[in-house]
């Protein structure tokens, strides 16, 4: 008789146990489940955080050389403009003015285009496609003459459309 007693004892000390370990067994699984979701999202958010800096940081620097590339062919077609309205020639300080412009322009387009390029790293297709067609259309300028040219105004609205495109982005 002392057996059959003493199996359900043995029963009901390991029932106790476990009774007692399940708690903080469930407890130490939860907590696993909430460390290993919690570093996913902390993984994901400086992930976000990362691309949103880049976006700032590309955004600020195609603001910088748009702004600089616009502003140099404003003064290069004045220039022109100018020289073709007076009937002498330009003096020789007026025509290194002219080569400093013209030197100063091309070096802001291509500052300005590998900002641009960073466009196609961080940002929308929609948004690099705004940019793939400024390109395009400023590549077709540049095999204008000066009298042919459109307005600056042109290029102050690529100027403004692809900044509101940026800033539109960044927003979401």
């Amino acid at each position: 008789m002392a057996e059959q007693t003493s199996k359900p004892e043995g029963k009901s000390i390991l029932a106790a146990h476990l009774q007692q370990w399940i708690p903080p067994a469930i407890t130490a699984l939860l907590g696993l489940v909430a460390g290993i979701v919690l570093a996913a999202y902390n993984s994901d958010l400086a992930t976000n955080r990362f691309f949103l800096e880049r976006q700032a940081k590309t955004a600020d620097n195609v603001a910088v050389e748009f702004s600089r590339y616009v502003e140099n062919w404003s003064r290069l077609m004045r220039l022109r403009r100018h020289f073709d309205a007076t009937p002498t020639e330009p003096t020789a300080e007026e025509r290194d003015n002219f080569k400093r412009v013209v030197f100063e322009r091309s070096n802001a387009r291509d500052k300005l285009f590998s900002s641009l390029d960073s466009v196609h790293l961080y940002y929308s297709p929609k948004v690099s496609g705004i940019v793939v067609e400024f390109r395009a259309w400023d590549y077709r300028q540049s095999e204008l003459t000066i009298d042919k040219l459109p307005d600056i105004k042109e290029w102050q609205q690529w100027q403004i459309d692809i900044l509101r495109a940026l800033r539109e982005e960044i927003r979401k």
